[in-house]
This record gives C-alpha cells, structure tokens and sequence, in this order.
C-alpha cells in the first residue's frame, strides 16, 4: 500500500493521510509504523483518505482503531464516558476521520460498526471543516 501524507491548515491543522492499495496483512505493518511517526511528529487531527483502497480486511480496521487510541489518548474524558457516548449515538472521536471509503470498504466499516464513533465523510473540504 502507498501512503502519502499531506497538510490541509483550517482552524486546526490536520495531517492526510493517502492510502492507495490493499489495506490488509502485507500492508498493516507498514500503515501502523507510519501512523506512529505522524502522531509522534506532532500530528494531533488526521483525516485518512481511503478513496484509493480497493479491499480493507479486519487488520486494517484494527489499525484505524489504533489510530484513534493513538491521537485520543490525552482525552480527558474518561473511558466510560466515552463508550457511553457511543452507544448513546452522542459521541464522535474529534481528531480522526474517515474519508472516501469505496462502497465495499465502507461496508466493512459499518459491519463492525466504527462508523459510530469516526465520522466518514464523502468530501474532502466538509470532512476538514469539522477539525
């Protein structure tokens, strides 16, 4: 999978991430390590673009999900809270979304339901607007 990072300045600046390619075992790997660099290089809002991920298997979702414990980890809200923001339809992470998904990809997605907690938008300048 290619990867490559840009930067869009809003209110915030937010850190894209570009992702061509299978999002699966033989990519994770490399997804997760440059994940880790970016959030610790200082990147705190990331939106990744998945437009170019024709298949996403379980380990690619694993990784958003890590992602998102990785940029939401100095929340202070507590854990509980949060979870139960989620069930109650009232919570969505705000420093990570989701953008462009295929329809098979999005599928995957609102199987497992991350879609509850990362909103996945369609465009690119709504999706930065909500940084």
């Amino acid at each position: 999978m290619e990867i490559i990072i840009s930067q869009a300045q809003r209110r915030v600046p937010v850190t894209i991430m570009h992702l061509k390619g299978d999002f699966d075992y033989l990519s994770v790997d490399d997804f997760d390590a440059q994940a880790r660099k970016t959030v610790e290089g200082g990147a705190r809002d990331i939106l990744i673009d998945l437009s170019g991920v024709r298949f996403m298997s379980s380990v690619g979702i694993r990784s958003i999900h890590t992602l998102y414990d990785l940029v939401h980890n100095a929340e202070s809200r507590e854990k509980k809270t949060v979870y139960q923001g989620v069930r109650d339809g009232t919570y969505k992470a705000p420093h990570l979304k989701l953008l462009n998904p295929t329809k098979k990809v999005l599928d995957s997605l609102k199987l497992i339901s991350l879609d509850m907690y990362i909103d996945i938008f369609d465009n690119e300048q709504e999706a930065l607007a909500t940084f």
